[in-house]
């Protein structure tokens, strides 16, 4: 038996991964505005920098699954924050567009573990009615890491230059990989990472892979991570940009905390969606009617983005809080319906469409910099984003309908 302080404890640790993770793959987007001078990139060259990460990090997540779903969790899920580590820090040596170019190929490949892995430890660690608690505790490492990032990162920029910005952020993956080893040790702990050799044997062939793919809710909950992810990454990608060229700020302290008052949105809207769905259903309302009324109120939230450049300032700074808001509550959302595809197939489930939402947001963040190097607006893609929470919102009840159906078809 593992204790349940050991058992909340590896959730924790989960937590400050995916919070390193979004911390690493922000840097980047934190700095821009300053590496743009040195390097002389423009916004096309950015989008191309913010792209790169989201193609390499989709074509790794669609062949990690199942290789997650066979592995020693303790040692897979360890050596991919080392490397993704490695790889942000090596970003702080990069001389030009090209070196840019690589260590963000890298970054993406190896960060790529990281949804995948948490999401089949949560279910292997945690009985059901304890999975979306701590679903909620490594998710809300996202907006926590975007909610810190800007401080953190433009600190350090600011004190020791935008290298070691890159370089110390990056060295924090060596610490965590300490406490991972430290807390996950102990024959029953272990095993259960490890997995049985049954299932082992089970996963090891494109079975996986096979029954995912035949699945119709994966197909549903398809269209609903290549709508909702590109909302998530334009906010974390673009919003500081954003903020330099069309409302005229300087990189520093100021617009750090601006962002981070926005991205606070972010963990605001991840504690909204689990709270208000408990809070329903204790009222004696259905499952898939709580959910939806909860994604009727991201999706409002959501929509708002395209209203923020005809704005002031301080109308703006408040709709784009509105907006991440809506952006947490969706994705929080999103991983329920993820984690609902496959029971046995977990990380596979986790892979495929996690690297659907990332090829799709790779698009949008090239799309976003050709758009807004051509008309020096962002206006474009803001709308973008109001009318993608459109249809996500259409998706998404189809999807709940679905899931209310299959578990009434089990008695549930």
């Amino acid at each position: 038996m593992i204790s349940n302080r050991k058992k909340w404890g590896v959730c924790v640790l989960l937590f400050f991964a995916t919070t390193l993770n979004y911390l690493d793959r922000q840097t980047l987007s934190i700095l821009a505005p300053i590496m743009q001078k040195e390097m002389a990139l423009d916004n096309e060259d950015l989008g191309w920098l913010f792209s790169v990460f989201y193609y390499s990090y989709t074509l790794a997540q669609f062949a990690i699954g199942g290789f997650l779903d066979r592995s020693h969790l303790r040692w897979a899920y360890g050596t991919g924050v080392l490397l993704w580590s490695a790889a942000a820090s090596l970003t702080g040596f990069a001389t030009g567009f090209a070196s840019l170019i690589t260590f963000r190929l890298l970054l993406g490949v190896t960060e790529s573990v990281n949804w995948p892995a948490a999401m089949r430890i949560v279910a292997r660690l945690l009985r059901p009615h304890e999975r979306s608690l701590g679903n909620g505790i490594f998710t809300s490492g996202t907006s926590i890491g975007a909610l810190i990032a800007p401080a953190v990162i433009l600190g350090l920029a600011g004190a020791f230059g935008w290298r070691w910005g890159f370089m110390l952020v990056g060295s924090l993956g060596v610490i965590w990989f300490a406490l991972w080893v430290i807390l996950t040790r102990g024959e029953n702990l272990n095993a259960i990472l490890r997995g049985s050799d049954e299932e082992r044997s089970a996963t090891s062939s494109s079975e996986g892979y096979r029954n995912v793919l035949a699945s119709a809710q994966f197909w549903r909950v398809f269209v609903v991570t290549i709508l909702v992810n590109p909302c998530l990454y334009f906010n974390v990608s673009w919003l500081p940009t954003y903020f330099v060229q069309q409302r005229g700020f300087q990189p520093g302290a100021q617009l750090g905390w601006i962002l981070t008052l926005i991205y606070l949105g972010l963990d605001l809207g991840y504690l909204f969606t689990g709270a208000a769905v408990l809070c329903l259903t204790r009222q004696g309302w259905r499952l898939s009617r709580a959910r939806t009324v909860v994604l009727s109120v991201a999706t409002l939230a959501l929509v708002t983005c395209g209203a923020a450049p005809f704005v002031g300032l301080t109308s703006a700074i408040a709709l784009l809080m509105i907006v991440n808001f809506g952006v947490g509550a969706w994705i929080s959302m999103y991983l329920t319906m993820a984690q609902e595809v496959s029971t046995t197939h977990v990380s596979t489930a986790a892979g495929l469409l996690g690297g659907s939402g990332s090829l799709a947001g790779a698009i949008l963040m090239w799309a976003a910099g050709r758009v807004t190097q051509q008309t020096g607006s962002f206006v474009v893609p803001m709308l973008a984003v109001s009318v993608a929470a459109l249809i996500a919102l259409f998706a998404g009840s189809i999807v709940l309908r679905h899931t209310q159906e299959a578990s009434d078809d089990r008695g549930e």
